[in-house]
């Protein structure tokens, strides 16, 4: 809800990277201060992953003014979804995918709640109901299969490589929708390219 809200309160070039690299360096830190101890190639490869959710996300959709208000809600958007990854590697493994389940329970709860206090109706718009079905589909099958490469490598990996959604998002974009990149988005691109076969070498030395 913070993400949203900072969208739709600031600069999105502004919001975006703030948040993407806020919510990529928590749990990094996290991992480091917990213990996590990845090769030199493996942090070289982080940096240059943070470096990459830096340069994808931009936007460069002018227009708007940036507020430290709208800097600070983004910071804790970021906050709130690195949190999220760095609870999940708490759950232990025996857990299964219950931490999924409370998850979930949780987040339609808010909304519902939300939704009560403002008065706000829940029912989709006619002909909207397959793509929230598909969109919650990959959703949640991002978040299982985040909790499982978690539960097999290092959190300030797994979280690194999974922050790098944007690059993905940008090349659908481009192929799906015929949305241009621009260059400093090919760039970051590039370079989580180069982030993800770094870290990848880096577990087989």
């Amino acid at each position: 809800m913070l993400f949203y809200r900072a969208l739709a309160t600031g600069v999105m070039s502004v919001v975006a990277p703030t948040t993407a690299v806020t919510s990529a360096a928590l749990p990094v830190v996290f991992g480091l201060a917990t213990g996590d101890r990845p090769g030199p190639w493996a942090l070289a490869g982080v940096v240059i992953a943070l470096g990459a959710v830096l340069l994808v996300s931009q936007d460069g959709s002018g227009g708007g003014k940036v507020t430290p208000r709208s800097v600070l809600i983004s910071l804790a958007a970021g906050a709130g979804f690195g949190g999220f990854f760095i609870l999940l590697a708490m759950a232990p493994d025996d857990a299964g995918m219950w931490p999924l389940v409370g998850a979930r329970l949780s987040s339609v709860s808010v909304v519902a709640l939300l939704a009560l206090l403002t008065r706000r109706g829940l029912r989709p718009v006619p002909g909207s109901l397959g793509v929230i079905a598909a969109a919650g589909v990959l959703d949640m099958a991002a978040n299982v299969l985040y909790l499982l490469a978690q539960r097999d490598g290092l959190l300030s990996l797994v979280a690194v490589l999974v922050s790098l959604y944007p690059a993905s998002t940008l090349l659908l974009a481009n192929r799906v929708l015929g949305e241009r990149l621009r260059t400093v988005q090919i760039t970051g691109v590039v370079c989580a390219l180069a982030a993800v076969a770094l870290i990848a070498v880096a577990q087989h030395l």
